[in-house]
């Protein structure tokens, strides 16, 4: 038997997707909300002893239409601005996957030159700090992005409905943005590891632009209209 407060929450829930849902045209979805409502409507008047099974098939209903929350046409779609994040973030793997986007761990027992190893561990440290500041990026825009969905979210975290996607977003942001942390000590040394990594990033990427500047003969005139016709 699910308790009291879940079962608020479940309705709760199946309340905002029936609103969501009055927002469509077609017959498909009035229908899919004049059920749901009915299915409240019959937790709410039910006596005692049918009430657990009234709930049952509230909740039921309510988590097939959550299931479908990225399926339904895109007006009534409760998360829709989600949906541009969980793509880049997929196609990114940002999130998941080895430490280094383009380097697993460093072979072990080959002897390698000294210059040479400098050089790979200077590619290593710069894809880490890549990952930093795509990470960045992409929480900055999540945060912006996801600020109107929060009170879904809580909704559906509350009715205990599946948020895995959604949860990922906001562990995504929290990481990115350097949220506070109990462990100030720790918070601490990470920023500082981040904050060296980036400056590394930025030294070694204005030496190769020089270099390259230089060797190719380039002038500052060029390159600023390349970037203009890049924007």
């Amino acid at each position: 038997m699910e308790s009291l407060e879940r079962s608020r929450a479940v309705i709760e829930l199946g309340k905002r997707l029936i609103a969501q849902l009055k927002l469509g045209d077609d017959e498909l979805t009035q229908w899919m909300a004049h059920v749901l409502a009915e299915r409240i409507h019959n937790v709410e008047i039910a006596p005692p002893e049918e009430r657990v099974a009234a709930q049952n098939s509230c909740a039921d209903l309510v988590f097939q239409l959550w299931a479908q929350r990225y399926s339904l046409p895109p007006r009534l779609r409760p998360l829709k601005k989600l949906e541009p994040l969980l793509g880049t973030l997929d196609s990114l793997d940002a999130t998941n996957g080895p430490r280094f986007r383009f380097m697993h761990e460093p072979p072990a027992d080959v002897e390698v030159e000294e210059d040479v190893a400098k050089l790979l561990g200077l590619a290593v440290k710069l894809d880490d700090a890549s990952r930093t500041l795509v990470q960045y990026f992409l929480a900055t825009a999540a945060e912006q992005a996801s600020e109107e969905s929060k009170s879904w979210i809580q909704s559906a975290v509350d009715a205990e409905a599946d948020v895995t996607l959604e949860v990922r977003i906001i562990g995504f942001v929290d990481g990115g943005l350097d949220r506070a942390s109990d462990e100030a000590k720790f918070v601490r040394e990470a920023l500082l590891d981040k904050i060296q990594k980036l400056e590394t990033f930025a030294s070694a990427a204005a030496a190769h632009a020089a270099g390259l500047r230089a060797r190719h003969d380039l002038l500052d005139d060029e390159v600023n209209d390349v970037e203009s016709n890049d924007d």
